[in-house]
């Protein structure tokens, strides 16, 4: 993800510069977007569930903006990790959810290999830096050895939601 890091990272400030803090991505989480499934849902289940936990005022919309991103070309970014996202008209800030299945959900479109972590997020649809900088985020809280195995053996979202906070200090 180093094309990434480069796309989000500022120009090297200047020694009188204060150092903008980018957001965490457990800053854009709470308990009730955190979503667990048992064996066996469809990859459009789970997106169409963790877009049910987010603060929007057409769902419905932000699930076939998800699906038509998905159709440009898969967002799976490590082993067992999608990121589905989209940019969407009349968001102020970015919606995100997590949806863990342990056992991984399988889609032919995406290779075979199941995917046991999805980061949903939407993302203002005039707001690219923000959007970048979100990526940015999950790409390095993600960068962890490991660390996909750990979310899925935690039975709770309050569990998930501390895993990824002592993740990110």
């Amino acid at each position: 993800m180093k094309w990434l890091k480069k796309l989000t990272d500022p120009a090297p400030p200047k020694k009188s510069a204060t150092k903008s803090k980018v957001p965490t991505v457990s800053s854009y989480l709470s308990e009730k977007k955190i979503v667990f499934f048992p064996a066996g849902p469809s990859k459009r289940q789970v997106l169409g569930s963790l877009i049910s936990t987010l603060d929007l005022k057409d769902p419905s919309s932000a699930l076939k903006l998800i699906l038509s991103r998905e159709e440009m070309g898969s967002t799976i970014i490590a082993p067992g990790l999608a990121l589905p996202h989209a940019r969407m008209e009349g968001l102020v800030k970015i919606e995100a959810s997590i949806g863990i299945c342990p056992s991984g959900v399988t889609d032919p479109h995406d290779g075979g290999a199941p995917i046991r972590i999805y980061v949903l997020f939407l993302g203002p649809a005039d707001n690219m830096k923000e959007h970048l900088s979100f990526l940015s985020s999950v790409s390095a809280l993600f960068q962890k050895e490991g660390f996909i195995d750990e979310l899925t053996k935690l039975a709770s979202p309050k569990g998930v939601l501390h895993a990824i906070r002592q993740a990110e200090k």
